[in-house]
């Protein structure tokens, strides 16, 4: 069996909600990621709208080492 990362594409859609003083600020608030992503819906979590246009962009297979530690490795060389 191997293991496969599918990369999907879609357009979709969030809710932020926060607090600002005015729309010019609660704009800058989620463009600098400054708001509790515990305040954010989005498609595929909790919106019901939303996955227009999805499709598969890419697919990798994901090799496995086995027996080797590479953490270790770079720590020791």
């Amino acid at each position: 069996m191997k293991t496969f990362k599918v990369i999907r594409s879609w357009t979709g859609y969030s809710e932020i909600t926060v607090q600002a003083k005015d729309e010019k600020q609660a704009d800058l608030l989620v463009a600098e990621g400054e708001y509790d992503t515990d305040n954010e819906v989005s498609t595929g979590n909790g919106l019901d709208y939303g996955y227009n246009n999805e499709e598969t962009i890419d697919i990798q297979e994901i090799k496995e080492i086995k027996n080797e530690n590479l953490w270790s490795k770079s720590i020791c060389t």
